[in-house]
C-alpha cells in the first residue's frame, strides 16, 4: 500500500478525539506512538503496517504522517513507499545532554571490555520500567548479541535492568512489585552482594548478558548499566565470574569518567 492509500475510518465523537481517558491529547499520543515505530524500523516502515502497530486506521495514520513529515519529524520515500524519521528527531535527540555525555564518556571503556571480554557490550539507561540501550560496540564473532540502540526492554528480564535495581534505583517498575516479587527480591540481594547481573536466557534464548550498574558521581542514584552480551555457548557457567569481574571494574572507570 502507496502512502495515498487511504481507507476510510469511523470518525471518533469529537470530545473523544480530542483527549484520551488520562486528559492527554489523543492525536499527540498517537503521532508520539507513530514516531516510536519509526525508530524502532530505521529501514522504514509502509503505511499499513505501521497503521497495525499503532493500532489505528490506516487513514488516521496517513494524517498524522503527513503531519509529522511537515515538521520534518518524519520522511517519506516514495520510490519505496516507505516512511522513517525525519532529521528534527535528530535534532532534537542531540539536546538529551545527558546521555550524550554519558556515551561519550562510555565509549573507549566499551570498546577495551570488547577486546578483553571478546564479547559485544552494550550500554543502556532507564527510560520509565524499560531499559533503554544507548551504545553498542560490536564483537568481531560470527555468532553475536544484538541490542540496536534506541531498543527498549524490559528491566526485571535484562542483566543492565537487574543491575540498576540491585544497585537502588527507584521507584520499583510495576512488575517487580505484584506476585512473585519475593523472587525477584531475593535475585536483587544476590546481585547487590556480587556486584554484576546475570540474564540468563530470560529475554532471548540463547543469549546471556553480565551486566553491572554505572555509580554516576557524588553518590546520586544509578540511571545507567553496562553488559557485556553473547550466546550461551560462548558465555558459560565458568566464564561469568571473570566477565563479571569485567564488566564491574568497566562500569566502575566509565563512573570515575563522569
Amino acid at each position: 500500500m502507496s502512502q495515498n492509500d487511504t481507507p476510510d475510518d469511523t470518525p471518533m465523537p469529537a470530545a473523544t478525539a480530542a483527549t484520551g481517558a488520562t486528559g492527554s491529547v489523543q492525536a499527540v499520543t498517537r503521532a508520539l506512538d507513530l514516531l516510536r515505530i519509526l525508530a524502532e524500523t530505521p529501514g522504514g516502515i509502509g503505511l499499513s503496517p505501521a497503521a497495525r502497530k499503532a493500532g489505528l486506521a490506516a487513514s488516521t495514520a496517513h494524517r498524522l504522517l503527513n503531519t509529522l513529515a511537515a515538521r520534518g519529524w518524519a520522511s517519506f520515500d516514495a520510490a519505496h513507499n516507505l516512511w522513517r524519521v525525519g532529521p528534527e528527531a535528530f535534532i532534537t535527540g542531540q539536546a538529551f545532554d545527558p546521555a550524550r555525555h554519558l556515551a561519550a564518556a562510555a565509549r573507549p571503556v566499551m570498546q577495551r571490555l570488547m577486546e578483553r571480554s571478546g564479547e559485544t557490550v552494550n550500554l543502556a539507561i532507564r527510560a520509565d520500567d524499560r531499559m533503554l540501550y544507548l551504545a553498542q560496540v560490536e564483537c568481531a564473532e560470527m555468532m553475536r548479541a544484538f541490542a540496536r540502540p534506541g531498543a527498549r526492554v524490559p528491566m526485571i528480564s535484562t542483566g543492565v535492568g537487574k543491575a540498576l535495581l540491585a544497585a537502588g534505583s527507584r521507584p520499583l517498575p510495576v512488575q517487580a512489585t505484584g506476585t512473585g516479587s519475593e523472587g525477584l527480591a531475593a535475585e536483587l540481594a544476590v546481585i547487590a552482594a556480587r556486584g554484576w547481573a546475570l540474564d540468563d536466557e530470560e529475554q532471548s534464548v540463547g543469549l546471556r548478558c553480565v551486566a553491572a550498574a554505572i555509580s554516576p558521581p557524588r553518590g546520586l542514584q544509578p540511571i545507567a548499566a553496562l553488559s557485556i552480551s553473547g550466546p550461551t555457548a560462548r558465555i558459560s557457567d565458568d566464564r561469568l565470574d571473570a566477565l563479571g569481574r569485567m564488566v564491574v571494574d568497566a562500569a566502575a572507570d566509565i563512573g570515575r569518567a563522569l
